[in-house]
């Protein structure tokens, strides 16, 4: 088993130090068969400490890292750290101006990323005044004298992680040593995560919980980790390393799931039961996923639904390891667990102030709010959309709804704003439909995410109403294909179907305030088909 000791410590930075210490030539991660030891990460960390302090990067300052998932993000991430500096992770892919608005709204002087990153990395760059430096591994592998190591307190701030928020601008949640380390101990209790097991990820490194749950979390009880890019498009890769390396646990989100079910389908060569368990989250647990995957797969009693959220640092709640999956009443909704150990949940009417003491009795649905050591310090330089969410005595609301039960195990129903998920990430309609709107021939638009069996998520349908209804087909086609190419550029998702259609067609209130649950329904009931000119996949 491990040794505890890194258990004790307070800060991100001892976790790693201390492991490294302990046992140096042990495996932290291997990705395309080359092994990454503790003891390689704390040293090459050192040399990308000094690297960024000769590029200029002082104590406090945010470092913005657009990576692929490679050993370099390890590297700069923890280099970030030991100099005191804030590590902002992002998604490499989001768009030229989205990533620029990060780099302002995060007052980023320095990026670093790799190369077939750079040239999208400095056209964001050129509308952010502020980045003083972009740095490849090369620039941060250079000779230079080592940074003494930053004193971190348990109270510092430790990284922004970035989130769409429920108004569509992005929004730096931010997370102190003592977020992460806390959330990641709990974490690993009630998901019985021990050095005994053997991780397999795919999921990038950008996101919450492939970061904190896959990658921070083994690091503090010596889990060796295996390291995957997140492609979708060939998930029998991941099976297919799960068998290799007889590996114990593994996360994906629902998604994922269906997908091996969908597209794996001879699995005489695949053996996963050496899994103990497999953690569903980050979108809707569906049942029929659950059952689908241990069917076809040969499992049972694998799967464990569980929930979270980036302003909670990740978890929230774990159903444990080995027990039939709970549903409730209704059949619809999995019980995604317990809180784990430290954390609170109470469930209040939806959209009540925060700091409110109305708490709903068990089985009564609101808005789930949350009180534990993983809660954020609150959004960077955002105090108005931080006081939304946060109570002065610590509680979190969430923005999901969903009900406790008399034992107290957890339900999430739904959101309580229309925010679409789109292959695992938070979309905001609003985001979407700024852009169509400002495509010339389009008169109004409303943006949806559709669930869809095929691919295992939502997919994002575009109503858009025409300016000129008599337009040739040719015309539409073009309007078409431009809504398209802008949406996918700006916003970094492609839209699954683009419905043009005439004027008064997207139901509204009286107020003037989309029905999208309305006209997603309508969508999937074809209710549409006499008032839409042009659909085009």
């Amino acid at each position: 088993m491990a040794d505890a000791t890194p258990l004790t410590a307070t800060t991100l930075t001892d976790v790693l130090r201390r492991r490294a210490a302990l046992t140096p030539a042990g495996q932290y991660f291997d990705l395309y068969g080359e092994t990454v030891t503790y003891g390689r990460v704390w040293e090459q960390s050192a040399r990308y400490a000094a690297g960024l302090a000769a590029a200029g990067v002082r104590p406090g300052d945010k470092v913005c890292l657009i990576y692929p998932t490679c050993a370099e993000f390890f590297y700069t991430f923890f280099g970030a750290l030991r100099l005191g500096a804030v590590p902002v992770p992002l998604y490499p892919t989001l768009g030229v101006e989205p990533t620029a608005a990060i780099f302002r709204d995060a007052e980023a002087v320095a990026v670093a990323t790799i190369g077939w990153f750079r040239t999208g990395v400095d056209e964001s760059v050129a509308l952010a005044p502020n980045v003083r430096a972009v740095l490849e591994p090369p620039d941060l592998e250079a000779a230079a004298a080592p940074a003494a190591d930053w004193t971190a307190r348990e109270d510092d701030l430790a990284f922004l992680q970035y989130t769409s928020g429920s108004t569509g601008q992005p929004r730096g949640v931010m997370l102190t040593h003592a977020n992460v380390v806390e959330t990641i101990k709990f974490m690993a209790e009630a998901a019985h995560i021990g050095a005994d097991d053997r991780v397999v990820s795919w999921l990038p490194l950008y996101h919450d919980m492939g970061l904190i749950g896959l990658c921070f979390t083994p690091l503090l009880v010596a889990t060796p980790l295996w390291l995957l890019p997140p492609d979708l498009r060939a998930p029998r890769q991941w099976l297919e390393l799960i068998t290799r390396v007889r590996a114990t646990f593994t996360v994906s989100p629902d998604f994922g799931y269906r997908n091996c079910v969908r597209n794996v389908r001879d699995t005489s060569d695949l053996d996963i039961s050496s899994l103990r368990s497999a953690l569903s989250g980050a979108e809707p647990v569906r049942p029929s996923t659950i059952g689908a995957f241990e069917r076809h797969f040969g499992v049972k009693n694998l799967i464990s639904p569980c929930y979270g959220l980036a302003e909670a640092t990740l978890a929230v709640s774990i159903w444990p390891r080995g027990v039939p999956v709970r549903l409730d009443s209704t059949g619809r909704f999995v019980c995604v667990g317990a809180p784990c150990p430290g954390v609170s949940v109470r469930v209040q009417p939806a959209l009540e102030a925060p700091d409110a003491a109305t708490v709903l009795p068990a089985w009564e649905e609101g808005e789930l709010c949350v009180k534990s050591p993983g809660v954020m310090r609150g959004y960077y330089n955002n105090p108005e959309a931080t006081a939304r969410v946060l109570s002065p005595d610590g509680w979190l609301r969430t923005g999901d709804l969903g009900f406790l039960d008399r034992e107290g195990f957890l339900y999430v129903t739904g959101r309580i704003k229309d925010v679409m998920i789109l292959g695992g990430e938070n979309v905001v309609p609003s985001d979407v439909e700024e852009i169509v709107d400002a495509v010339p021939g389009v008169r109004y638009s409303a943006a949806v995410g559709v669930d869809s069996e095929r691919s295992g998520t939502q997919r994002l349908y575009v109503v858009a109403e025409v300016r000129d209804e008599s337009a040739p087909g040719e015309r539409l086609h073009e309007l078409t294909v431009e809504i398209v190419r802008q949406v996918h550029q700006r916003r970094g998702h492609r839209p699954a179907r683009v419905l043009l259609a005439r004027s008064g067609t997207i139901p509204k209130t009286s107020s003037g305030k989309i029905q999208r649950a309305r006209l997603g329904q309508m969508i999937q009931e074809n209710a549409l088909a006499d008032r839409v000119l042009a659909a085009e996949r």
